[in-house]
């Protein structure tokens, strides 16, 4: 693997080289004396591979970066959900194009550093024309651009920092190269807008009204009933099929299915009397809630119909569909429902709230979801 080679100067004085060489490539350390090079060659022969690899400036295996972010996208699509995936998929093309307008010469793995992630973060907050590049024309859209927001790139690189991991535990490069970038300065998240009970009432009461009006409301009327009853995540909702509902029993599993994957573990809970009578009202097939032309109901839609409504009940900093799944959680436990039977209805992974929940019975679960009944 290394060899020791000398090179004689203009007055014939020697020095003594360690020649590296990995799958093709050679890499020359100037090492001086012969003692020198024999020392050095032995340090390089004993490091482990990664190691040696990161020190030589070498990779084992030198993939296109386009070629590997294909991988690394079928290796995600294979445990995520689609809207995951989705916005993995469109970080992954944001870099891509990055490269090319502002790193053309950068075409192998081997050759990302640290420098092109930090210059990644500062072209993602400053320059227009690579949003509008990597965002493309999209139909019916005519908003102005507007640049990202800091903890919107530091999450874009939390998505590539995952991509070279991956890669470093295949040995497709000898180290990380966001692991040495700071995130950028971001302001703090907002908190999420806890709604009391009478606000939830105000808002299930306009969302009802206006679906009168407008028909097309109505399925996000009750859709928003049942996550207000249930704390589902909003693809959970979208995703939820009458295969995964025992009317007989009341209840309710949340679980792997083709073409969705649950942001957390499968579980099953029961059902509160509010959240069974939206399903009563139901008259679909598949999807338990589809819009007037019997599709899917998504994510997106499901945030602008709610904006809508709250704006109608005053609620004008109500914006997320997320915020309603923090209301359930807050009022279960103000009426006094204990954590780990929260946790468990959630679905959350952290260890520390498992071992609380591990030991509930479903006749606990049953009498504590019924803490709570909102119409």
């Amino acid at each position: 693997m290394a060899s020791i080679q000398a090179k004689s100067g203009k007055k014939g004085k020697k020095t003594y080289y360690v020649v590296v060489s990995y799958h093709g490539k050679h890499k020359w350390l100037k090492a001086g004396s012969l003692k020198d090079a024999r020392i050095l060659r032995k340090q390089i022969e004993s490091m482990e591979e990664s190691r040696r690899l990161e020190k030589l400036g070498l990779s084992a295996t030198d993939k296109r970066i386009d070629d590997f972010l294909q991988e690394y996208t079928d290796h995600v699509r294979l445990r995520t959900s689609v809207n995951t995936l989705k916005r993995y998929r469109s970080i992954l093309n944001t870099f891509l194009v990055f490269l090319k307008m502002f790193h053309p010469n950068t075409k192998c793995l081997s050759q990302i550093k640290a420098d092109h992630i930090e210059s990644y973060q500062q072209q993602r907050l400053q320059s227009l024309e690579l949003k509008t590049a990597a965002d493309g024309e999209k139909p019916g859209n005519h908003k102005p651009k507007r640049l990202p927001l800091p903890q919107t790139v530091n999450f874009e690189v939390g998505v590539l920092g995952s991509a070279f991991i991956w890669a470093h535990g295949r040995q497709l490069i000898p180290s990380v190269p966001t692991r040495k970038v700071r995130p950028l300065k971001s302001k703090p998240h907002r908190q999420a807008r806890i709604l009391d009970p009478q606000e939830c009432k105000l808002f299930l009461k306009t969302a009802r009204e206006m679906s009168r009006k407008d028909r097309r409301l109505r399925p996000y009327s009750r859709a928003f009933q049942f996550l207000l009853n249930t704390g589902l995540r909003s693809g959970e909702l979208c995703n939820l099929t009458w295969a995964d509902i025992d009317m007989q029993t009341d209840l309710i599993k949340i679980q792997l299915k083709e073409g969705w994957t649950p942001k957390s573990y499968s579980r099953e809970f029961f059902l509160n009397r509010a959240s069974v009578k939206v399903l009563e009202s139901l008259e679909t097939d598949g999807y338990v809630f589809v819009d007037q032309t019997g599709t899917q109901l998504d994510s997106d839609s499901l945030r602008k119909v709610l904006i809508k409504i709250a704006k109608a009940s005053g609620l004008h900093d109500l914006t997320r569909v997320h915020d309603l799944r923090h209301t359930f959680s807050s009022l279960m436990q103000k009426q006094g429902v204990d954590r780990g039977t929260v946790a468990a209805i959630l679905g959350h992974k952290d260890l520390s709230t498992t071992l609380v929940y591990t030991h509930q019975t479903r006749d606990h679960m049953r009498k504590s979801i019924n803490a709570i009944n909102l119409r």
